[in-house]
Parts: structure tokens; sequence; C-alpha cells
């Protein structure tokens, strides 16, 4: 049970990490007029991705160093 929670925590604060690492970016730049809504879903999907990236890294190190 603890396990699980953990992933989950892990898999939230490494979405939270990845929303807060690309708003550095300055996409207002590349965004064309009226696309606003297909930035946002561009921008959800890309952190969902990175966080997943993120949270798979530090799931499986910890994992490895466990059982190393």
């Amino acid at each position: 049970m603890l396990a699980h929670f953990m992933r989950v925590a892990v898999y939230i604060i490494s979405v939270v990490l990845s929303m807060y690492g690309l708003s550095c970016f300055r996409f207002e730049n590349y965004i064309k007029r009226g696309k606003i809504r297909e930035f946002y879903i561009f921008y959800i999907v890309t952190s969902l991705g990175l966080a997943y990236l993120f949270a798979q890294f530090i799931l499986s190190f910890v994992n490895m160093s466990f059982y190393a």
C-alpha cells in the first residue's frame, strides 16, 4: 500500500516539476493567433510526457538501488 502511494506521489511531483520547468520557455513567441487552445493541449501533453519519463527514471533508479 505504501509503495502505491509513493508511486503516485512521485508522478504528481514530476508533473508539477515538468510544468514548472516548461514555464521558463517563451512559447508565446511561437503561438499563432487563434491557436491558444491547441497550445494548451500541446503544453499539457508535453508536460505529462516529460513527467512520465522523469518519474520512470526516478522509480527505476530507486528500484535498482534497493535490489542491486
